[in-house]
């Protein structure tokens, strides 16, 4: 299995390419492997990668002239006005748009997002983890899983089951959690839902009833998450 993407950073704006290299610094799904301030240089340079970042608005050529000129290499745009390029983005296959100022919690939401649609991982039915309070770890049914939220210690995540049991998962972060239970949706930074759970979408929140609950917990959907949670949602 590959281990991160490999992606390219184009931008006439060098600072960008420092916030790039800060904000995935620890990035396990993705890395800048090489920067082009000229979109012409990158043209002419035909290097490869996994992934390209692309800015949209750049002196002498757009980003939408120069993604069409490496199909079908993958993209992500970023700009300052993401609402107004959309429908562009869209008939490009563009993987994402986010805008600028550059938010590491946003960008790292359209890595992740990436890297589940072009890493083709092996499919696993059941995963083992470590748990608290028992010796061994506990042998799961991925699919069973149905809402994550994290726990008090906040290394460990609080994980509730298709059929109402809870589970204490020790050292997991979200991002590792979401790598094995690719079905999960996740609406903000500390909670991962099933879309089997999810009872009402509102505009900025879900309401999702808990496995052996009676009642209803409302969720919000935080902004950074907003536009995958909703395209995965509809998918599901």
């Amino acid at each position: 299995m590959k281990s991160k993407l490999n992606c390219i950073l184009v931008d006439d704006d060098p600072a960008i390419y420092d916030v790039f290299k800060e904000h995935l610094k620890d990035c396990e799904y993705a890395e800048i492997t090489d920067y082009y301030q000229d979109p012409r240089e990158f043209i002419k340079a035909n290097k490869k990668a996994d992934l390209v970042f692309l800015d949209i608005m750049m002196p002498h050529i757009d980003g939408f002239t120069v993604a069409n000129s490496i199909k079908p290499t993958p993209v992500i745009f970023f700009t300052g006005q993401p609402e107004k390029f959309r429908d562009i983005m869209n008939q490009l296959d563009a993987i994402d748009v986010f805008p600028k100022p550059i938010i590491k919690e946003r960008l790292l939401v359209s890595i992740r997002e990436a890297y589940r649609l072009l890493i083709k991982e092996e499919v696993h039915t059941h995963w083992e983890f470590n748990t608290m309070g028992k010796k061994d770890k506990i042998f799961i049914k991925i699919k069973d899983m149905v809402y994550v939220t994290t726990h008090w210690d906040p290394r460990n995540k609080s994980v509730t089951m298709a059929d109402g049991t809870e589970h204490i998962f020790m050292d997991y972060s979200m991002e590792e959690i979401l790598t094995i239970a690719t079905h999960l949706l996740q609406p903000n930074k500390s909670e991962l839902v099933s879309s089997d759970i999810i009872t009402t979408h509102g505009f900025d929140h879900i309401m999702i009833t808990i496995p052996n609950s009676c009642t209803e917990k409302m969720i919000i959907i935080g902004y950074p998450f907003s536009k995958i949670f909703k395209e995965r949602l509809l998918k599901n």
